[in-house]
């Protein structure tokens, strides 16, 4: 199975463009507003009628009430929804079936215990992003300290179908994080800005150059 790709945080035509160019499976539009990413419906309107039908649009968000996701999903057209907060099960099956949208559930692995929370938010989603505890690693060739991602873990996993790969990827580690985590579906944010919450078109095209030859 060839390696799936979603660059989420995209603020621009320019960043989908690159997107689709690179052949990305889906782009994030951020509506939390916290977040350095945070787009707002007028741009995340236009950005969903020019990608309609080039590539599958999700919709970020965190502890949003119905009304609000209401409002989002009547502007925007969404495939998935995709949510980083607190949701139980029963908020999600509410939405599905109000709504007649993807779910896609976030949820931090950091120990044994979140493992087992895969499977039962399953129940309801159609796909589950892993944002793995990234630890530090002392990397010998270059005596300094990197980031990646904790692959023991991940390797506990054991069905790793509908899983996205998330946290800290980037192109240096990306071969070894799908290689040893044996999840083939990840979500690109952070390594492909200058500064955090603006996006670089080459770091963008790099990065689905790389990733989509895996």
């Amino acid at each position: 199975m060839a390696l799936k790709v979603k660059i989420c945080g995209v603020k621009s035509l320019n960043h989908v463009k690159a997107s689709i160019k690179g052949n990305a499976d889906m782009i994030g539009l951020m509506f939390y507003k916290k977040s350095p990413r945070f787009i707002n419906l007028k741009k995340a309107k236009k950005i969903s009628d020019y990608a309609e039908n080039k590539i599958k649009k999700v919709g970020v968000v965190a502890n949003f009430k119905l009304n609000e996701i209401k409002r989002i999903i009547d502007i925007i057209k969404l495939d998935y929804l995709q949510f980083h907060g607190n949701e139980s099960v029963d908020f999600l099956k509410k939405i599905k079936k109000k709504f007649k949208i993807k779910i896609i559930k976030a949820l931090k692995i950091e120990n044994a215990k979140d493992i087992k929370r895969i499977k039962e938010y399953r129940k309801i989603s159609d796909l589950i992003l892993i944002d793995s505890k990234i630890v530090k690693k002392k990397n010998i060739n270059f005596k300094k300290k990197t980031l990646q991602l904790n692959t023991k873990l991940l390797k506990k996993i054991k069905n790793k179908k509908s899983l996205i790969l998330s946290g800290g990827l980037n192109t240096n580690n990306i071969f070894e994080s799908v290689k040893e985590s044996g999840i083939k579906f990840v979500d690109v944010s952070s390594s492909l800005e200058n500064k955090i919450g603006e996006k670089n078109i080459k770091k963008i095209t790099n990065f689905l150059k790389i990733a989509t030859k895996l």
